[in-house]
This record gives structure tokens, C-alpha cells and sequence, in this order.
């Protein structure tokens, strides 16, 4: 037997018995020890080796119990005669490239903005206060939640009822929304509801309009799906939808109470005009509606949904702006016509996120702490939005203007043409701070130079720290 590929490191922090393992195994599939090939007795391992008897015995008994080895009583150890190394022409190939589906290849393209975002830094948008978070009410609330067998059972395609009917109550409440209970499907975060109603809504080439600039992940789920991206562009009113008032498409992507990443309101007459789209061509709308419950005028509009009675819109909700994207929890809320098709759909794909979960955050509803806490934040986060705007504009008001819709998390500055955004928003990350490049958004040519600046996650101390070190990134 040849012993020179029987690696042993005694500083190593894995089991002697565990390398010898690997070393025989390796010399087994690499044909360095053939099939029938007689292995030296535990003895003469043992002196060769320096180990124990032990150690070597319990190697073999691990490679005799995954078939690499046989014993002939009285005459001594082999190599199975079933295994065989692979040949040597095999080992020389090169190895075939591997190449993943066209859909892998569409959404590693967006991959690249999604990871740019990433990281404890100033001013990163879409991300709440989360040294905020009310840990200790949603603990409670875990452990009053009860492990019942409702609970610990596999979960309802549609979610969690208690949770589901909180979510019903709020939105008719605050956001005017036309449902029933039997209507909100939960999901693990906002990606998957897109993707879900991708699945439910779209074949290969169907038409979606998006806005431009816009939500860039979304935009990659849809050309996932295979569908052809028409983009409508948006002004300060939203969407405009005479773009496409006249095209066939089978559904169009808004986020009309606080667009993303403009911050530009619908108008009532762009709201009625895309429902009066949908009705006419039988398109379906997504309503985005993904921080409107931070709105620093007074009382925000109501969503699109209940304008026209939820028939052709979609609406999709989430925790992660409100609590902790770490929850994974989102929601929608699915016209009846379509209630069958997405829960099959939703069954076989993703599923619900965990019962347990959700039925903590439902006891968390139920005792009115979201309620408590986002009146809580929406005073905070306005504070915030306040300075970080006073400190822009008292530092650099005449490198940034600011466009701020007073809602959401984060608003934009624009930047002076002189100034690229894709080149200052790297300046910026090398300071430590996340300000994505408004150009980034955007399906085709940029028609905005600026960056997006979301100020709801960072302090007032460091958000006049931040500032100050953008203007050295100038």
C-alpha cells in the first residue's frame, strides 16, 4: 500500500480517526489505492503512523461500514472491488462549465444593487430603527402566544388566522382596504409575495409595466418570470400613465403612497386613470405599499385597493419597515376571483412562514404594541428626516437638493450635474456610508442625478457625523 497520501496534522482540531479517514477515502477516489488493492494491517499503520490502535481501528470500521473496504478472515483488508478512482482521463478533462438557468442569469444582474445595500451604515434606506425595536413587548407576546397544537401544526396555506384577521382589521382601519379575512395570504417577506404573484399572474413574454425609476428587485422577479418590461416614467405626481394608458399588459407595478425611490405621491387622477387601465385592457395592478404608515403630513391617503373595490388590484404589505425585516413576514391581499390560484400556487412553492411567529406577532397586534410603536417611530423618524435634511442643506444646500415628500423613510438629493451620483455613492461607501446612486434605479437611461438617502435607521449624532463626511466625499 502506498502510505505517501495518508496526511496526519496532530494540530489540527479535527480527530485523528477523522483524518485517516479522509486520507484513505481520498486515496480510494483518486485510484491512488485501486479496487482490490490489500490495505497494511492496524499494526503496521500503527508504527508507521504513530497513532494508537485505537484511533486506526475505528478509521477502518468507518470505511468498512461505507463500503470502501472488505476483510477475507484469515488472509487480510481490501479495497471494495466495486470501487473504483476515476480514470485518469477523467481526472485530466477540464471540467465542464456550469452554466444555471436563463432566470438564475436575470436575477444575479440585479444582484449586484441588493448587495450594495447591505451593512450597518448611515443613511441606508429601507431599513428601520432597529436599536428601537420593542423586543421586550414582542417577547412577551411570544410567551402568551400559547404552543398549541394550532401552532406547532404544519401551517394554513394562507397563514395563521388570528394574525391574518389582525391584519384585516388594520387595514380597513388605516389604509381604507376592501377585504375580508380569507383574502390575506401571509408570506416570508415582500420578495416572496412578488415572486409569488409573479408565478400566479404572468407567462413567458406577458407584459409588465413598471416605474422608472423604480424598485430594481422587483424588477428582476418579473424578468425572471420572462416577461417583457415596459417602463413608464415617473414625475412628481407618480407614474404616468399615459405611457401606456393605450398598451396591453398584463399587470403594472406601483407604489403610489410614497413611490420608490422618488417619494412622489399618485395623484387622485393617475390613481383613477390606473384602475380605469386595468378595468379596460384586463390588467392587474400590484400596489406596493411598503411604508405608508409613516406619513409626517397628517393622515395619508387611502390605498389604491379601496378606490376600486380591491377587483384588479393586488395589494402587498410588510413588517420589515415597521418592526424588522429579520420577522420575514409580508402580506397580501388577493381579489376573490384569484384566491384559488395563489393558494395552490403558494402551497407548492414557498408556504407560510412559521406558525410561531406569527402567532406571536398576531398577540402582538391584538395588545395594540404595533399600533403603540409606529405612532412611537413615525415621531422619531420625523425628527430625523428633519435634521438630516436642516443638516444637508446647512452644510452642502448648494451640492444637495434635497426633494423631500415628507413620508416614508428616506428622501433624495440631487446632486449637481458636474457631480456624477454612481461616482459619488462610491466616494460615500468608502466613508462608511450607503447612499445607492439614483441612476441605479432606473430601467433605461437616467433622467435623475442624486442619491438616495434613507434617514430613519441612523441617530441624530451620527446622521450630523454622515453628512459631514459626505461633504469630504465631494
Amino acid at each position: 500500500m502506498k502510505r505517501h497520501g495518508i496526511l496526519i496534522n496532530r494540530n489540527s482540531s479535527v480527530p485523528l480517526h477523522r483524518q485517516l479517514e479522509s486520507s484513505l477515502r481520498n486515496a480510494i477516489l483518486s485510484g491512488s489505492l485501486p479496487a482490490g488493492e490489500r490495505i497494511v494491517s492496524s499494526r503496521e499503520l500503527q508504527t508507521h503512523l504513530g497513532l494508537s490502535r485505537n484511533t486506526i481501528l475505528d478509521a477502518l470500521a468507518q470505511l468498512h461500514a461505507e463500503g470502501y473496504l472488505v476483510t477475507t478472515r484469515g488472509v487480510g483488508t481490501f479495497v471494495a472491488p466495486h470501487v473504483h478512482g476515476l480514470p485518469a482521463h477523467e481526472k485530466s478533462r477540464p471540467e465542464t462549465p456550469i452554466v444555471p438557468s436563463t432566470s438564475a442569469d436575470r436575477y444575479a444582474s440585479m444582484h449586484g444593487l441588493a448587495a450594495n445595500l447591505q451593512g450597518d451604515a448611515p443613511f441606508r434606506p429601507g431599513l428601520p430603527a432597529l436599536d428601537l425595536f420593542p423586543s421586550a413587548q414582542l417577547k412577551r407576546a411570544f410567551d402568551a402566544s400559547g404552543w398549541t397544537p394550532a401552532v406547532l401544526d404544519y401551517p394554513n396555506a394562507f397563514g395563521y388566522e388570528p394574525l391574518r384577521a389582525a391584519i384585516a382589521r388594520r387595514l380597513q382601519q388605516t389604509r381604507g382596504i376592501v377585504c375580508s379575512v380569507d383574502q390575506i395570504l401571509i408570506t416570508g417577506g415582500a420578495q416572496a409575495a412578488f415572486s409569488l404573484v409573479a408565478r400566479v399572474m404572468l407567462d413567458a413574454n406577458d407584459v409588465a409595466v413598471i416605474e422608472d425609476p423604480g424598485y430594481s428587485s422587483v424588477r428582476a422577479i418579473l424578468l425572471a418570470r420572462g416577461a417583457k418590461i415596459l417602463a413608464a416614467p415617473v414625475d412628481e405626481a407618480g407614474i404616468d400613465v399615459s405611457s401606456f394608458r393605450k398598451r396591453r399588459a398584463k399587470l403594472a407595478y406601483v407604489t403610489p403612497s410614497h413611490q420608490y425611490p422618488t417619494g412622489a405621491v399618485l395623484s387622485l387622477d393617475r390613481r383613477l386613470a390606473l384602475l380605469d387601465w386595468a378595468a379596460k385592457n384586463d390588467g392587474w395592478i400590484i400596489e406596493d405599499d411598503y411604508d405608508s404608515e409613516f406619513n409626517y403630513t397628517g393622515r395619508p391617503q387611502p390605498a389604491l385597493q379601496g378606490l376600486g373595490d380591491g377587483r384588479r388590484v393586488i395589494y402587498v404589505g410588510t413588517f420589515s419597515k415597521v418592526l424588522s425585516p429579520a420577522l420575514r413576514i409580508a402580506y397580501l391581499v388577493i381579489p376573490q376571483s384569484l384566491r384559488s390560484s395563489f393558494e395552490a400556487v403558494h402551497q407548492i412553492t414557498h408556504g407560510p412562514p412559521s406558525t410561531i411567529v406569527q402567532s406571536a406577532l398576531a398577540r402582538f397586534m391584538d395588545d395594540g404594541h404595533l399600533s403603540r410603536h409606529i405612532a412611537k417611530m413615525r415621531r422619531i423618524y420625523d425628527q430625523r428626516r428633519c435634521c438630516v435634511s436642516a443638516e444637508l442643506e446647512k452644510v452642502a444646500g448648494s451640492v444637495f437638493r434635497v426633494r423631500d415628500s415628507r413620508a416614508g423613510l428616506h428622501f433624495i438629493a440631487e446632486l449637481p450635474r458636474n457631480v456624477r451620483d454612481a461616482d459619488f455613492s462610491r466616494r460615500a461607501a468608502r466613508q462608511g456610508i450607503i447612499v445607492p446612486a439614483l441612476s441605479s434605479y432606473f430601467h433605461g437611461e437616467s433622467t435623475l442625478n442624486g442619491i438616495v438617502v434613507g434617514y430613519a435607521a441612523t441617530s441624530i449624532p451620527d446622521a450630523r457625523r454622515a453628512v459631514a463626511a459626505m461633504v469630504d466625499a465631494l
